[in-house]
């Protein structure tokens, strides 16, 4: 059966009326344990952390490590494309069997893969439904964002921007999410702020989307290990807008008393372009290890 096909079964099924969701048969309880119990170990695990919040953002194992082994260097699209038929026919059966913790943990470890596979649409309605029949149950703050991506990728730049203000001026709160920690916090809003220039970005208001990139690059740095994968992506998009940004802009930019642009891009801070470039190496270096690093370091 097709990705697409499965979650159709789980949409449905989220989608049930409420009087075939009272009673749970024994036997779909059953089943739910049954694919629960198959899961590989390294997947058992990642669930069980997703259902206990250890993260507002599941992690690369290369993310926030100074030191890289091979092991490390593999993506976890690459497990969840091994194993994404088996996630969504648990998806399903945990619907039906009325676990909606589970639910919505294995939404949150499918979201990146599903969103690559352009199927973010279905899944974000599987997650409004389960959200709309169990208001307590804590949604990841990564779907949350994920839903702004979708809008800003749509052009539905005021609904991204409201999103976003909003995880941006709560402090990153989102629902009855527990966070860990406040350097979780921290990084909910730096994704947030990031996201927030690319819709800035996209309405070519160039000096105050580079503002805001910079702002999720200090987010990043300040973190107890810097995020390596949001650097990349924030240093990416920079190159970008400096690019496009005209030499006015660059000049209040980097004069900008709040922005610290030498400590970051060096002696290249010096011109636009050479800044760009500059921007555009180091993402390259911080990406390495996503499936995007050989396109990336071709356009460098």
């Amino acid at each position: 059966m097709e990705v697409g096909e499965l979650l159709e079964d789980c949409l449905r099924a989220a989608n049930a009326p409420k009087s075939e969701r009272e009673e749970v048969p024994e036997s779909v309880r059953l089943k739910y344990r049954c694919c629960r119990e198959s899961l590989c170990a390294e997947l058992d695990s990642l669930l069980q952390e997703a259902v206990e919040m250890k993260w507002p953002f599941v992690p690369e194992k290369w993310q926030y490590k100074q030191s890289i082994s091979s092991k490390d260097k593999t993506n976890l699209n690459d497990l969840i494309n091994k194993h994404v038929h088996q996630l969504l026919d648990l998806l399903r059966t945990s619907i039906m069997a009325q676990e909606a913790q589970t639910s919505l943990a294995i939404v949150f470890l499918v979201d990146r893969f599903l969103y690559w596979s352009d199927e973010s649409g279905r899944l974000l309605k599987i997650t409004k439904l389960l959200h709309k029949q169990h208001p307590d149950t804590p949604i990841a703050p990564q779907l949350v964002i994920r839903q702004a991506r979708v809008f800003l990728n749509s052009g539905k730049l005021q609904k991204a921007e409201s999103i976003l203000s909003s995880l941006i001026y709560k402090n990153g709160t989102t629902g009855c999410w527990v966070y860990n920690s406040d350097s979780d916090k921290v990084l909910v809003q730096a994704v947030s702020v990031q996201v927030r220039g690319m819709v800035l970005q996209k309405l070519g208001l160039w000096l105050q989307a580079a503002e805001l990139i910079w702002a999720s690059l200090v987010g990043y740095y300040s973190l107890p290990q810097p995020d390596k994968k949001g650097i990349g992506t924030s240093l990416g998009l920079l190159a970008n807008i400096l690019v496009s940004m005209n030499d006015e802009d660059f000049h209040a930019f980097k004069t900008n008393p709040d922005i610290n642009f030498a400590s970051l891009l060096g002696n290249a801070g010096s011109h636009r372009l050479l800044s760009a470039a500059q921007a555009a190496k180091m993402a390259v270096v911080y990406s390495q290890y996503t499936s995007l690093y050989v396109l990336t370091n071709v356009v460098c």
